[in-house]
Order: C-alpha cells, then sequence, then structure tokens
C-alpha cells in the first residue's frame, strides 16, 4: 500500500462545504462569451418578428376634444344666481370627486347611446361594419351595437392639476375617429345641459309649490298675531311699553314701601322713648332733639333747676326743713307738668305713626297689585313672542323660497352650463399605432431578455465542470492538466495513438506537461505505479491512461499499461490485439508475465490486457495473489499505470487505489456533473486513497479560460503544477517551410 505523498499532497477534499453562494462572474463571463450569438440570434428574431407584425397591424388614428368641466356654473348676474344642482364647494376633494363622477358618465352607455343617434345613416353603419346598409335607417339593436362599439372607441384622459379634460377616439379611419369624438363630446354636454334644466324645471315646480303653502302659513300666522293683540289691548299701546310702565310702578311703589316702613321705625323709637322718659325720669335722655316744643323745654329747664335747688337745700338745712319740703313740693308740680307734657307728644306720636302703618299697607298692597300685573304681562310677552317669531320665521322662509323661484327662473332663462368645449377634434394626419420604432425596440428588448434568461438558464442548469477552479472545488485537489479536444478523423489513426503518431502536436505537449506534473508532485519520492478512474463511464479514462503511458515511454522509462477495467476492457481492441490471456489469468496463475504482457509499437511500453473476463473482478483484485503479481511487474517496469473503471460504478478503483502511489480522476469537459466528482472525491478519501490530482479530459480550448491560445506553468495552490494547452505553430511552420510540406488538419490542432 503506498505510502503519503507529503508536502506536495492534494488536499483531501472538503465534501460537507457549503454549497457556493456566491456569484460566479468569471463563469458567467465565460457562458456570455461563448454564447452570446444565442443573445445576437434572439435579438434578430425580436426584431424581425417586430418588423413583420408591425407591417402586419392595421393603422389606428387617434383625435381628441378637449372640454372644461367645472363644478359651478359661470355666473352671468352677479353672485345671486347660482345652480342649483348640487353643492358648491370650492375643497380640493369634492373638484376631484366631480371630476372623476364626470369621466365616468362620459364612459358610460347613456352617452355612448346619444352620440350614436347623433351619427349620420351612413355613418352608423360604416362603424358597425355594413357600409351596404347606408340608407337604411338604424334599428335600436343597432344603435345599442353602435354604442358599443364607440365605448371601446373612446378614451377619457384628465389632464393633472387642471379641470381639463380630453375625449380621445380610436378608429382605422381617420374621419370616424373625429365623427366618434365629435359626437361623443357634444352628446355629453348637451346632456349636462339637458339634466341640469331638467333639475332647474323640477326645482322651480317644487319650488312654486312650496311657496303657495308658505304663503297661506304666513297668512294664519298674522291672523293669529292679530287676534292675540286684540283680545289683550295691546293695539294702541305696545305690549313693551305696558311692561316698562308696570316695571316702573313696581319699582315706584317699592321705594315708597321703604320709606313709609323707615318712617314707622322710626315714629316707633320715638313712641317709647316718650313713654320711657315719662314713666321714669323725664331728663333721663337729653338727646331727645325731637322734643323741642318750647313747653316741654321750659318745663325741662324749670324741672331741672328744682333738682338743682333742692340738692342745695339738702346740703344746707335738714332733711325735713320746711324749705326742703317746699322744694321738694315745687318739682313734684314741674314734674306733673312735664309728664302732662310728654304725654300729650306721645299721643301725637302715636296718631302719626298710626297714619304712617296704614300709608303702609296700602303702598305694600299697590305694589303687590302692580307685580300680580306684571306677571300677567309676562305671560302675554311670552305668547306674543312665541306668534310673533313663527310669523317671522314663515316670512322668512317665504322670502327665501320667493327668491329661489326667481333665480331658478333666472337660471332657466340663461341655460348656463358648466361645461363647456376648449378644443374640437381634428381628422388626424398620421396614425398613432403602430409606432415602428418603438415596436423594433420593444422586440429588440424582449430578445435581449429571452437570449440573456436563456444565458442564465444555462448557467444555473448546467451543473457539469468547466473550469480549473470547478474542478478543484468539487474534487478536494489540484488540476494536473488538461487535453483538448482531437479533430475529427477519418480513416486516420485512433485517437488514443495520436500522441504517438505526432509527438509534435498541442495534444501531445498537453501530456508531457501532464507527466511532468505528475512526476514533480513529490520530488523527494519516486512515484511508479498510478490508477487512471473517473466519476462516469465515457469520460476518456482509457484514452488518457493510453496518452500516459505513450508519454512516459517515450521519455525513456519502461512503462506498463495494465488494463484493469475487468467489466469493459478496451486497451486492447486499441492497439488491435487480440489477447488469449491478460492481467486475470495473470493473477489465477493460468498464465505467466511473458505469456500475459504483449509488446505495443511504442518503444518502452508493454500492455498488460485484461484477459478473459471474469465472474468476480473484485474479488479477484483483493486477493493476495493480486498483491504478488504487483509486486513482480514492480520488478520488471520503472512505470506502471492502471487502467481503472469507473468509481461510481464499482468497488475496483478503491481496491486498486489502496496500493498504487497515488490515483488521479479524470473529467470529461461539460459532461462531468459536480455532484458525481463530489461524490468521487468522497468515496476515494473516505478509504484513504491517495489522490493525486485530477485531468480534464476533451477540452474545448476556444471555450476553458480565459486564454486558450497560450499555456502558463506556474505552482498550483496546493502544490502541483499545471500546464494549458497551447498551439507550438511556430515551431512546426519553420520545418513545414523548410520541408515544403504543409501539415494536415490533424497536425494543425
Amino acid at each position: 500500500m503506498a505510502e503519503p505523498l507529503g508536502p506536495f499532497d492534494a488536499a483531501p477534499a472538503n465534501n460537507n462545504a457549503p454549497a457556493q453562494t456566491q456569484v460566479d462572474w468569471k463563469r458567467i463571463f465565460h457562458i456570455v462569451r461563448n454564447y452570446f450569438w444565442i443573445v445576437l440570434l434572439t435579438c434578430g428574431v425580436g426584431v424581425s418578428l417586430a418588423f413583420f407584425v408591425t407591417k402586419k397591424q392595421t393603422p389606428l388614428y387617434r383625435t381628441s376634444c378637449s372640454v372644461v368641466i367645472s363644478s359651478q356654473l359661470p355666473s352671468y348676474l352677479g353672485s345671486t344666481v347660482k345652480s342649483n344642482l348640487a353643492e358648491t364647494s370650492e375643497d380640493f376633494w369634492y373638484e376631484q370627486r366631480y371630476l372623476a363622477t364626470q369621466i365616468e358618465i362620459i364612459k358610460s352607455r347613456n352617452i355612448a347611446l346619444l352620440a350614436a343617434r347623433r351619427l349620420e345613416n351612413a355613418e352608423l353603419h360604416q362603424l358597425l361594419g355594413q357600409p351596404q346598409f347606408a340608407h337604411r335607417e338604424p334599428t335600436e339593436e343597432e344603435l345599442h351595437r353602435a354604442a358599443g362599439v364607440m365605448r371601446a372607441m373612446i378614451q377619457v384622459i384628465p389632464v393633472p392639476e387642471s379641470r381639463l379634460v380630453n375625449i380621445s377616439a380610436v378608429s382605422t379611419m381617420p374621419l370616424m375617429a373625429k365623427k366618434v369624438a365629435d359626437a361623443v363630446t357634444e352628446a355629453f354636454i348637451d346632456d349636462n345641459l339637458e339634466r341640469r334644466l331638467s333639475s332647474t324645471k323640477s326645482a322651480s315646480t317644487w319650488l312654486e309649490s312650496q311657496l303657495l303653502s308658505l304663503r297661506k302659513k304666513l297668512d294664519e300666522d298674522e291672523k293669529r298675531l292679530y287676534e292675540f293683540k286684540l283680545k289683550n289691548n295691546i293695539l294702541a299701546v305696545s305690549l313693551e311699553a305696558r311692561i316698562q310702565s308696570t316695571t316702573g310702578l313696581i319699582l315706584s311703589r317699592s321705594n315708597s314701601v321703604e320709606t313709609l316702613d323707615g318712617m314707622a321705625r322710626e315714629l316707633r323709637a320715638k313712641i317709647q322713648q316718650v313713654r320711657r322718659m315719662r314713666t321714669t325720669d323725664p331728663t333721663l335722655d337729653p338727646s331727645a332733639d325731637f322734643l323741642n316744643k318750647p313747653a316741654i323745654v321750659s318745663l325741662r329747664s324749670r324741672y331741672h333747676s328744682a333738682q338743682e335747688k333742692l340738692k342745695e337745700v339738702q346740703v344746707e338745712v335738714m332733711e325735713r326743713h320746711e324749705e326742703v319740703i317746699r322744694q321738694e313740693r315745687i318739682l313734684d308740680v314741674v314734674r306733673g307738668q312735664l309728664t302732662s307734657e310728654l304725654a300729650l307728644s306721645e299721643n301725637a306720636l302715636v296718631a302719626e305713626y298710626q297714619l304712617k302703618e296704614r300709608n303702609l299697607q296700602e303702598s305694600r298692597a299697590l305694589m303687590l297689585q302692580a307685580q300680580e300685573e306684571a306677571l300677567a304681562l309676562a305671560a302675554l310677552d311670552i305668547e306674543h313672542s312665541k306668534l310673533l317669531r313663527e310669523r317671522n320665521e314663515t316670512a322668512k322662509l317665504y322670502e327665501l323660497v320667493l327668491s329661489r323661484l326667481k333665480e331658478t327662473g333666472l337660471a332657466e332663462e340663461l341655460k348656463t352650463n358648466n361645461i363647456r368645449l376648449l378644443d374640437a377634434a381634428q381628422i388626424p394626419l398620421a396614425p398613432f399605432k403602430p409606432v415602428l420604432w418603438l415596436n423594433l425596440a420593444l422586440g429588440l428588448a424582449l430578445g435581449m431578455f429571452f437570449g440573456v434568461a436563456f444565458l442564465f438558464l444555462l448557467f444555473y442548469l448546467d451543473n457539469t465542470i468547466k473550469s480549473q477552479e470547478e474542478a478543484e472545488q468539487y474534487l478536494g485537489s489540484s488540476l494536473l492538466g488538461y487535453i483538448p479536444l482531437l479533430p475529427f478523423q477519418s480513416g486516420g489513426d485512433p485517437n488514443e495513438l495520436y500522441i504517438f503518431k505526432h509527438p509534435q502536436s498541442p495534444i501531445a505537449e498537453s501530456v508531457r506537461a501532464m507527466r511532468t506534473n505528475i512526476l514533480f508532485m513529490a520530488p523527494d519520492r519516486n512515484l511508479r505505479t498510478f490508477s487512471l478512474t473517473s466519476a462516469s463511464p465515457l469520460e476518456g479514462k482509457t484514452t488518457l491512461s493510453t496518452y500516459l503511458a505513450i508519454s512516459m515511454a517515450m521519455g525513456g522509462e519502461k512503462t506498463l499499461l495494465v488494463d484493469a477495467d475487468m467489466r469493459r476492457p478496451r486497451l486492447h481492441k486499441i492497439f488491435g490485439l487480440k489477447p488469449k490471456f491478460g492481467l486475470s489469468s495473470l493473477i489465477v496463475k493460468k498464465s505467466g508475465y511473458d505469456e500475459s504482457i504483449v509488446h505495443s509499437p511504442v518503444p518502452n511500453l508493454d500492455l498488460l490486457p485484461c484477459g478473459p473476463i471474469p465472474p468476480n473482478p473484485s474479488e479477484l483484485l483483493q486477493s493476495s495473489n493480486f498483491k504478488d503479481v504487483y509486486a513482480g511487474l514492480l520488478e520488471r517496469y520503472d512505470r506502471i499505470i492502471f487502467d481503472s473503471p469507473p468509481v461510481g460504478l464499482v468497488t475496483d478503483p478503491a481496491i486498486i487505489g489502496q496500493i498504487v502511489d497515488g490515483i488521479m480522476v479524470v473529467m470529461r469537459y461539460g459532461k462531468t456533473t459536480r455532484h458525481l466528482l463530489r461524490n468521487t472525491s468522497k468515496i476515494l478519501s473516505g478509504v484513504k486513497i491517495n489522490i493525486l490530482g485530477g485531468i480534464m479530459n476533451y477540452v474545448d480550448t476556444h471555450r476553458w479560460g480565459d486564454r486558450p491560445y497560450y499555456y502558463r506553468k506556474g505552482r498550483g495552490k496546493r502544490g502541483g503544477y499545471y500546464a494549458y494547452y497551447s498551439h507550438y505553430g511556430s515551431d512546426e511552420s519553420e520545418n513545414e517551410e523548410k520541408s515544403g510540406e504543409k501539415p494536415t488538419p490533424e497536425e494543425k490542432v
């Protein structure tokens, strides 16, 4: 079993690596470069189809009428005469809704039917595609059909940020387009005016009936108001004046009551004061200014003097002295006189107080009477105000209805319209459809779209290996080289012996470069045995095995090519042999080395064919006899190359890979899929087989890499060397010019 190769070994495949998520721009560039002719073809087809379709299309003509649509009627008599159709709002959204409503009215079946009735008989029948009936009156069913046709012809387009609306008609006949646009526009304007006048007439009739009803109600209200005034005697003097008079009377009597009440309280106080003086001491209250009668004043003075004299006498003489007694008698006489006078004053005050009390009671009674009259007048005022308010409201409503009736009559006479024609339709001079340049541009765009879409479809659906990066990514090892696609040969040498017959050909140089890469992968050791396998059949592993063996033999090394594909052997056919013995007979010891090994026409190259196909190739290769044969072959040859079956079919490559120095995986350009290559790498790495690298076969050099016409050698990312196919035409051309011979087509590859 072979030892690991050391620092130049290929890294094991990363079979668990996530799928590539970044866009492979390089691959996209190669696809676009290689298949750009498809884009050009689809663009050409698209432009051609667009041209022929455009030429086959019937020209369409379009013309338009412009109308101004306002939500309000024009005012010719000032602000008095206004539309009574709807609210006259200047609100932006109301304007937008009104304009949208009018646009839908223009597109309605009713307007189309009115427009159809405006067409001449010949025009209507021509519109229906039956010009033979030009002189016949259209039936109702034909009118409705024509209305449907006109609705399909009409386009209503509002002008942004304005009240303008364009009414367009599209037809294959220029004159018919103008006729239809004019008919629809006129029908819309006249229908709007007719609807407004009809609404005005209905409003006038309703207003007249309301006016009569209001006139009758106004008369009834005025009659009730008159009867109320007559009943309550408020015809001569207004109710407001009576209320004001009563209010003044109440105020006056209230003031009188307050004055009399104050005077009565004052008199009661004086009476009480006089009584207190009369019963106790006449000089008790010196502040009683109301007792200013001369008699009382004199008596009080005398009484006071008598008191003073009595005090003086009592001080000078004894208490029961005659002088004291005389003075006491004088004091009593004066006091009696003063008391009599005070009694007279008291009687006078009582009489005055009683008079004030009677006056107070009378004033209070009069005030209450005035208040009751005021309450009655207030109730009358409420009833009067109610009747007056009803009369005024009826009168105001009557005046409003009368004013509206007059305005409606004026509006009906004026016949104003809030929709007017701005620009009439013109006969179109040139069709607006089809537009040749636009259709060609569209065809070009569609062709380019489908072409690019096809390229991207190729990119995403093609999962085959077509680049060095993909090969190394999914194999997990370096790419040792690639072999270009051979030219077709008719009756010439077999492809497998091409490099032997043409040693200076580019293919031979590619094989030599591949051989160099293989031998220099491990400069510290000698790689003697190799196995070539593939992911699936028909990938050219047998051809590459032959190429590599021929190249090593032509390098002076004794080489053996072993056909280890015991299920579908092919090496004997390449060399034109019909051997009786081979590897299978050698393993089971039915033949010896000399009997089994065949010399080839290539110097230093021998062939060990498969021999008889055994029933159990895997068991045969796993036997100890095969290892003995392998050891015997190593003693006889410098290099041994095994042509193994594909990995994905049998276990033979894994068995052979366990004993050889390394295995190489052959991939076919544009055929080997990423999935198969990943599985191949996983299988070989799983049994610890040394994968030297991969070889790309049948490469289309015009689609491989970004520099197909030269080769470069450089160290790979894992230590390997890569050699890219190039033309060696310069050396061959010089030889051909010297010899006078020209190369064959095969030699020019």
